[in-house]
């Protein structure tokens, strides 16, 4: 999270790391309940890897007719009397890039999975919970003293960038702060659990320990963080993932501890609005409807016409800002270098070829969070609801931005999504096979 992905070379250390966890972790993949998403994930893969499989012009040119001509256009070059083989992507080098990260997040969620079936969530959702306190504390210092460097000594890629502790822009806080909060919620109610069932309590607000003092305290001032950064689809996207929260324990719990839940909610969204500026915010909200041809209307019709023309096989993922320097109406005063859409984007970059298997990934984590979260009767049951509300809070936000790109926040997203999926059946079938083995 040192630099949250805003310099490709602070990816490689990642990239090297999770190989590495692969090789030694050695997850069980395609196999036991998670097995569809696995294999979807598998070809989501696969299609960015075709992508970058040189193709004979002719091939290229059925499978992706406008590409040579976005190429030609984007490069200001004419055009040769023979043309080359060639990738899908128009932006290979991007798309290359792309691929990577995006194994190194599937290959992260496994990973974590395979190592949460064994323990170690909560020691996880504690380190997150630190990571948020000092990453609330560098904004606040960073924003007063440096707006405009990353750490008060580089300068962003982006000219125009503002920097939020290690993330240039206020969204990519917002997202990893939205996807934060909902999970340590979660923890700090899994531990509320575990001492009423062990202390014989009922009383709500009971056996409140340190530790869940400080959780709080951690959730209080990353909510005014999130409020303070002003990303309007943040925001939007926590009370959602939040209001999801209590929506899944609605079943688990008495009417009266759903109360307090609520209570204290609210209590934390009212502390931790001192942190931030409401009439600043009152005024980003109403931004929403002004921004004319820089707006994200603008955007998402410049991006639609691109996704038209791409619609089998995608500009390549990674390569929409290449793309959009061809499809881009209007002043170019600014570029668009994303859709501030994801949904929206992955169609632009990966068309039908990467958009199904994307879908079908989808549709079967869906289904395996419900299964979870229906079967699951132990307080892991809150630590799985509050990554599943912060899964919530993301996929709501990623109808304006793209967060996840940011590979801070994509490594986030693969440990809280393997916290929702991880089975701990399966390390206990290992386990009792191990057994009849040695006692064999």
């Amino acid at each position: 999270m040192a630099f949250a992905g805003a310099y490709r070379w602070t990816t490689v250390p990642l990239c090297a790391g999770v190989a590495l966890m692969l090789v030694t972790t050695r997850p069980s993949i395609g196999r036991g309940p998670g097995w569809l998403l696995d294999w979807s994930l598998l070809a989501c893969l696969l299609a960015v890897a075709c992508q970058l499989i040189p193709l004979p012009a002719a091939t290229r040119e059925r499978l992706s007719p406008e590409a040579f001509t976005v190429e030609r256009v984007a490069s200001f070059a004419a055009a040769p009397a023979i043309r080359p083989a060639r990738p899908l992507s128009v932006d290979a080098e991007s798309t290359a890039w792309a691929f990577a990260l995006a194994a190194t997040y599937i290959g992260l969620f496994w990973c974590a999975r395979a190592i949460f079936s064994r323990g170690g969530v909560r020691s996880t959702v504690r380190g997150v919970s630190w990571l948020g306190l000092a990453l609330t504390t560098l904004v606040a210092v960073q924003r007063a003293t440096s707006p405009k460097l990353l750490y008060w000594v580089w300068q962003p890629l982006s000219k125009g960038a503002t920097p939020y502790g290690p993330f240039v822009n206020r969204n990519g806080l917002a997202t990893w702060l939205a996807m934060s909060v909902p999970l340590i919620i979660g923890y700090a109610m899994a531990r509320h659990q575990s001492q009423q069932r062990s202390d014989g309590g009922a009383i709500p607000g009971a056996s409140i320990d340190s530790t869940q003092l400080w959780l709080g305290g951690a959730a209080v001032l990353m909510t005014g963080c999130l409020l303070a950064s002003m990303s309007r689809a943040g925001i939007l996207g926590a009370a959602i993932g939040l209001t999801a929260l209590i929506g899944f324990s609605w079943r688990r719990i008495s009417t009266g501890t759903v109360a307090w839940m609520i209570a204290g909610l609210i209590a934390m969204a009212v502390m931790a609005s001192m942190y931030a500026d409401l009439g600043k915010l009152t005024a980003r909200l109403h931004e929403t409807t002004e921004l004319g041809t820089w707006g994200r209307p603008a955007i998402w019709r410049d991006t639609w016409r691109m996704a038209s023309d791409f619609r089998l096989t995608g500009v390549g993922a990674g390569a929409f800002e290449r793309g959009m320097l061809v499809y881009q109406e209007g002043s170019r005063l600014f570029f668009f270098n994303h859709a501030h859409d994801e949904y929206l984007q992955i169609v632009a970059e990966g068309g039908l070829l990467v958009a199904v298997p994307a879908a079908l990934a989808l549709l079967a984590a869906v289904a395996l969070m419900a299964r979870y979260l229906r079967t699951d009767r132990t307080a892991m049951f809150w630590v799985r609801a509050g990554a599943i509300a912060g899964i919530v809070a993301v996929a709501v936000q990623s109808i304006w931005d793209t967060g996840l790109r940011t590979p801070a926040n994509g490594v986030l997203f693969a440990v809280i999504a393997a916290a929702a999926l991880h089975d701990p059946h399966v390390s206990r079938s290992q386990g009792e096979r191990s057994r009849r083995v040695s006692r064999d």
